[in-house]
């Protein structure tokens, strides 16, 4: 997984390069991390100066990856990590805090809005119009919603709720719903009232994230899952190169009793 949402959006030049070097490395899947970077029809509001991808370049990426043995999976953020949508006065109404100040697990201060309103009915309309025109220039059948760091919902009955109304979009459609763990890890007892067909994404960038623990829950819940190391390269100019070795080491080592899926979070070196 590329994040394309928080730095440079990478030419289609350069996807097909990092695309080719996927395919020496044989990478069977490829993601690239969205927020606001693709071209909806009607938000160009939020889209305009961030060199966002067409629906046209999503299918060209889709066939290259196809030809190359590598699924090119959706992924577009769906509850937290909104705020590139919420800032702007169009769409602030959908905001769980409208006037932003969401206080982080780190101890800083969100100044903007975040998150998602899960009571509001707009924000799941909202959703349902961007699934309508980014999915279809996918073949793949996996749909990454993301919903993590959810920093303004409180109520883990809220988040949950709000989840598996994401999911039932995502197979109207036809797609398998893939999202990120890290919300309902810290609510254990909510794990085994997910969907059996949802796949869990648990994702820790530290060299000592405890993975063995966290998919230990998933596995007792009869949930497909992959493990999520980072790369260690955001804001970095050249990488913590050890605590990736150390994060990957311990990931893998979660999975290594059982089949598993394991995938990588990378970001440009800022």
């Amino acid at each position: 997984m590329l994040d394309v949402s928080r730095d440079k959006v990478p030419s289609m030049a350069t996807l097909r390069r990092i695309v080719d070097l996927l395919k020496v490395f044989n990478y069977n899947q490829f993601q690239l991390y969205t927020e606001h970077t693709f071209s909806y029809s009607k938000h160009e509001t939020v889209w305009r100066n961030a060199s966002p991808m067409t629906p046209a370049e999503v299918r060209e990426l889709d066939a290259y990856c196809r030809m190359n043995d590598i699924e090119l999976v959706p992924n577009q953020n769906s509850f937290g990590h909104m705020e590139r949508w919420l800032v702007h006065p169009e769409y602030n109404r959908l905001a769980a805090m409208p006037n932003g100040g969401a206080i982080t697990p780190w101890g800083t201060v969100k100044k903007d809005p975040t998150t998602l309103d899960p009571a509001n009915p707009e924000s799941l309309e909202f959703l349902s119009g961007l699934y309508d025109e980014l999915l279809p220039n996918f073949t793949s059948r996996l749909f990454n919603v993301g919903c993590d760091e959810t920093f303004e919902i409180k109520d883990p009955e809220a988040y949950l709720g709000f989840l598996l109304k994401v999911c039932d979009l995502v197979r109207e459609r036809g797609f398998r719903p893939m999202f990120w763990g890290d919300i309902i890890l810290k609510h254990p007892e909510l794990v085994d009232r997910l969907p059996k067909d949802l796949v869990a994404l648990d994702w820790g960038y530290e060299g000592n994230h405890p993975f063995m623990d966290e998919t230990e829950r998933f596995r007792k819940a009869g949930l497909d899952f992959y493990v999520c190391p980072g790369t260690s390269s955001w804001n970095s100019l050249a990488g913590r190169v050890e605590n990736m070795r150390e994060n990957m080491a311990v990931a893998e080592a979660s999975i290594t009793s059982s089949p598993f899926m394991m995938a990588s979070n990378c970001s440009p070196v800022m």
